[in-house]
């Protein structure tokens, strides 16, 4: 028996092809204790029975093979959705995690740039610092030196005062003439008698000029 008998066998009785509840009510009245008739009628339906069964279960194995198919199919799909999903996520997830990591290294840039300028014009203010304190001490060094040779002439000039100072360069060069004049005196009076020689008399004179 081929494929397509069992396909048209309802043509031979002139109806429909049974459904799932008409198999169901016949096997229902096969299943009945009762006995087995073996008129042509009931050979026919038997027949017929047969035949409904099995382009029945024909169909119901297309229609699950169908049915697996689209199964397979949807959960490819399924499994691609979830796929793309997943590493739109993950992408996601990605970008947001490297613009978080660039923002932090930028924070962190900024902070470390205004650490180094905070550094830097602390730097700058400590050197203009020492400058200026090495600038006071220098000029407070130069007035002290100033203070002390002004106390020194002050010193001086209230000691001696400028007349005095005077009259003593005076008084020395007076006494430096007269102490050369008795010396060439005392040398002449010595040389006349030949006490003194020439070396003797220029030690006196050498005497009297560094006196």
């Amino acid at each position: 028996m081929r494929q397509d008998h069992i396909d048209n066998s309802y043509f031979l009785w002139g109806t429909d092809p049974w459904d799932k509840s008409s198999l169901e009510l016949n096997a229902q009245m096969r299943g009945m204790p009762s006995g087995v008739p073996t008129d042509f009628y009931y050979m026919t339906g038997d027949a017929r029975f047969h035949m409904e069964s099995i382009r029945f279960l024909n169909e119901l194995k297309g229609n699950l093979e169908s049915l697996h198919a689209r199964l397979i199919e949807q959960e490819r799909e399924y499994n691609e959705r979830m796929a793309q999903e997943a590493a739109h996520r993950q992408a996601e997830e990605a970008a947001r995690a490297r613009a978080e990591a660039e923002a932090t290294a930028r924070r962190l840039a900024e902070e470390q740039a205004a650490q180094q300028r905070a550094i830097e014009a602390a730097l700058q203010l400590a050197q203009r610092q020492v400058e200026e304190a090495k600038h006071a001490l220098a000029l407070r060094k130069a007035e002290e030196a100033r203070a002390k040779k002004a106390e020194s002439r002050h010193a001086v000039e209230v000691t001696f005062g400028p007349e005095a100072s005077r009259e003593i360069d005076n008084a020395i060069k007076a006494l430096r003439g007269t102490i050369e004049i008795a010396i060439t005196d005392f040398s002449n009076a010595i040389n006349a008698h030949g006490a003194l020689g020439l070396s003797q008399l220029e030690t006196i004179q050498h005497m009297s000029v560094t006196h």
